[in-house]
């Protein structure tokens, strides 16, 4: 049988720190349209309706935003061992914890720049019942139209100062790389981000430069939600006006880069959250790099908001968080 050149396969959940946990859990279910699935003695566990594991999204209060730690599934029970000992080899590797609500023991590493995350098997498929539940045998939850009402998550962005480390790193735990952003096209490679996925979304994780940032301080980014259609998109910019937040970029646009059609949203707890919809699929096992320049502004198809100088660094103070 052939083996999959790869540790894992998908993204499962964020843990995202916030400054005002209750606060953050009325936006997540009133304005965005999660589920509550879970409370433990300090975090709140939630997910979109289109998701299948007990949640996708974890809040824990603290004084500081940020991401806790990003949690991905293994391939399989033998593929979380064959990882394990490939981290392990690395110097990645911290070791075996007890499972959150929702999942099984999971085993904690570190990406180059300081980001947590866990990697595990065992799993909990929550499909619901009641009014929760949905007549499509493949929904695990209803759609009820609350709020943005996003179908999934989607993928995690993470700001690094060593963008060449994390590159190497993700790529050795088998992930595919289709866009890469670089500074300029003069000889030398001078790449400051990129895009990673485990199988066929543009992406799972994005990486990118931030020279502001010291080396294993790590930041969180957004984090992503996916709506099936554009049109929701633009639905959910009147949803957001109507309840007393701001579109952080003022109005929707569409990436260059993966050509995702997107809005971002600050959080109450400090964090920011893109909702988007229209994403290219890669198929192909050794596709790309696509490389974008900092100039054409990958960030933005349609306009002339980037988040970034000249230079690479953020103009954006709030464009990524400590964690």
């Amino acid at each position: 049988m052939a083996k999959n050149p790869h540790y894992i396969s998908q993204l499962a959940h964020v843990e995202v720190y916030t400054t005002d946990l209750e606060a953050s859990v009325k936006f997540f279910t009133d304005l965005i349209g999660l589920d509550e699935t879970g409370r433990d003695g300090t975090s709140v566990y939630l997910r979109c309706w289109g998701d299948y594991f007990h949640h996708t999204l974890k809040l824990t209060p603290r004084d500081t935003p940020g991401m806790g730690h990003l949690s991905w599934r293994a391939d399989s029970a033998e593929a979380l061992e064959e990882v394990v000992a490939y981290l392990e080899s690395t110097g990645a590797g911290e070791g075996w914890v007890d499972g959150d609500l929702g999942h099984g023991r999971a085993y904690r590493f570190y990406s180059p720049d300081g980001h947590v995350h866990e990697v595990f098997w065992d799993v909990v498929w929550l499909r619901e019942t009641g009014e929760r539940g949905s007549v499509f045998a493949d929904r695990y939850a209803s759609n009820r139209r609350r709020g943005m009402s996003p179908r999934r998550f989607d993928h995690v962005t993470l700001n690094t100062s060593n963008y060449p480390a994390d590159r190497d790193f993700y790529k050795g735990l088998g992930f595919k790389n289709p866009d890469e952003v670089r500074l300029d096209n003069q000889p030398g490679e001078r790449a400051i981000g990129g895009l990673f996925t485990t199988g066929n979304l543009s992406h799972d994780i994005a990486i990118f430069t931030d020279p502001g940032i010291e080396p294993n301080q790590g930041l969180l980014n957004h984090v992503a939600f996916n709506f099936d259609s554009r049109e929701e998109v633009l639905l959910a910019c009147d949803w957001v006006i109507e309840c007393g937040y701001t579109l952080a970029m003022g109005a929707p646009t569409r990436h260059k880069a993966d050509e995702g059609f997107f809005i971002y949203v600050d959080e109450p707890g400090g964090n920011r959250f893109e909702f988007y919809a229209g994403a290219r699929l890669v198929f192909a096992p050794d596709h790309g790099p696509d490389v974008h320049y900092l100039k054409d502004n990958p960030n933005d198809a349609w306009g002339i908001v980037s988040p970034w100088k000249a230079d690479g660094t953020f103009k954006d103070e709030h464009a990524s968080v400590k964690h």
